[in-house]
């Protein structure tokens, strides 16, 4: 991944990897890509920095998941009571749809 798309992912590991301390080893890699922008920045600002990195990438990622890679967009959105709610456009949605990858969202309150 990290050839191909000529980006270093934010975490990483290979099949064959040891866990931890616990001795056994991964089944499965990973290849992940974080925003540059603060945990508190909404979701949106996270989607469209990830999507304005990865878009000139998407035939590299087409090409990548025709060949059996899976990606996901996997977003925490954690809120407080008095906070507001998330918002995605349908214009971020569409750029979305450009890419490879599920949407999936992690929603928890401060509790």
């Amino acid at each position: 991944m990290t050839r191909t798309l000529g980006l270093e992912p934010t975490d990483g590991f290979e099949v064959g990897d040891r866990v931890g301390r616990t001795g056994s080893v991964r089944r499965r890699s990973l290849w992940s890509l974080s925003s540059g922008l603060p945990p508190e920045s909404e979701l949106a600002a996270h989607l469209d920095w990830l999507l304005d990195l990865l878009e000139p990438r998407r035939d590299l990622l087409w090409r990548l998941a025709d060949q059996g890679y899976t990606a996901d967009w996997f977003c925490l959105a954690a809120s407080g009571a008095a906070e507001h709610a998330v918002g995605l456009t349908r214009p971020l949605l569409t750029r979305l749809l450009t890419v490879p990858g599920d949407l999936l969202l992690d929603v928890m309150g401060d509790d």
